[in-house]
């Protein structure tokens, strides 16, 4: 008897227990189905910045191929100051490269690049200086992308707060409520892209960049724009000025903050798409229309390489669209 009750016990602790195992099975089973995901999104999201990253390179790649070396020259580009630079003509060739006529130089001294409306990307970081975090920004994300004003200046978003603010008083800021905060969108005192002046030694960028502000860059005009479109694009960026605060949770919130790339997307396409199919998420110059890179912005079918600059033991190399006759 006492054996047939020590066999009726296991049994019903058997039946009490089970479901426990059932539960603590079924939460494993959902963790490792989670983690699986996690894992998949990561090798997709890999994969697409590896096959984004070797397109652009085979952009410039074939810009170049189209050059003709022009000249060198020696310039004086600020008192005491010398930089050397060497100019590439690419030939226009698209029917896009052709219909706009204007040229890629502010003017015809040729010190600065770009008119108004032109985009100028970096795919390089600003935090050269922490090596993994610099890999993942310019591999995945691009260093940054301003939006190129008439009086030679550029609108942009840069996320560099103050001493005494942090990044999380940002992120908790609602964005559509008045502050005295420093990462705003802001209009830059001048065209920097090819001042050979731009940081100091004292930089922690310094070692890397030398005085420069990046090794190269790229600039990109969108096609068939009107001036129309160009004025409404800027003035989009100009009404942010100094109020929207720079997004640093990028694709999160925002509808009141920006990050340099999501300005400059989202300003064209307050003229260049319908006003009810406009959304956070840019629907122009990003064709993947989720979060907006840098290379995004090159690939987009809304745009076109007008110049490449790459700076080689001290040497400026400008490959630019050549300019038209008459």
């Amino acid at each position: 008897m006492e054996r047939a009750g020590d066999i009726l016990h296991w049994m019903f602790l058997s039946k009490v227990h089970k479901p426990k195992k059932r539960r603590r099975h079924r939460f494993l089973k959902g963790v490792k189905i989670v983690f699986i995901l996690i894992l998949m999104g990561m090798i997709y999201s890999l994969g697409i910045a590896v096959a984004e990253n070797i397109q652009v390179n085979r952009m410039i790649a074939n810009f170049k191929e189209r050059s003709v070396f022009e000249t060198e020259v020696t310039i004086e580009y600020s008192t005491n100051r010398f930089q050397t630079r060497r100019y590439y003509k690419v030939s226009r060739e698209t029917s896009y490269e052709l219909e706009d006529t204007r040229s890629v130089f502010y003017d015809q001294t040729r010190k600065f690049l770009g008119q108004s409306g032109d985009i100028f990307v970096s795919q390089d970081s600003p935090f050269p200086d922490t090596p993994l975090v610099h890999s993942f920004i310019s591999y995945y994300f691009g260093g940054h992308a301003a939006l190129k004003t008439s009086d030679n200046r550029f609108i942009e978003a840069v996320g560099f707060p103050d001493d005494d603010e942090s990044i999380l008083d940002f992120i908790l800021h609602p964005g559509n409520e008045p502050h005295n905060f420093s990462a705003t969108v802001s209009k830059s005192p001048s065209n920097y892209w090819l001042n050979p002046n731009y940081r100091t030694e004292s930089d922690s960028s310094y070692p890397y960049y030398g005085t420069r502000y990046r090794n190269d860059f790229i600039g990109l005009r969108v096609k068939g724009v009107t001036q129309d479109q160009i004025d409404g694009a800027i003035q989009y960026g100009e009404d942010q000025l100094d109020q929207s605060l720079y997004n640093f949770l990028f694709f999160l919130d925002m509808t009141y903050k920006y990050y340099c790339t999501d300005l400059v997307s989202r300003a064209y396409q307050s003229v260049m798409v319908e006003e009810s199919k406009q959304r956070n998420y840019s629907r122009a110059l990003n064709d993947d229309r989720f979060i907006t890179s840098v290379n995004d912005m090159v690939l987009s079918r809304d745009t076109y390489m007008i110049f490449y600059v790459e700076v080689i033991e001290d040497i400026w190399h400008i490959y630019y669209l050549e300019d038209l006759e008459g």
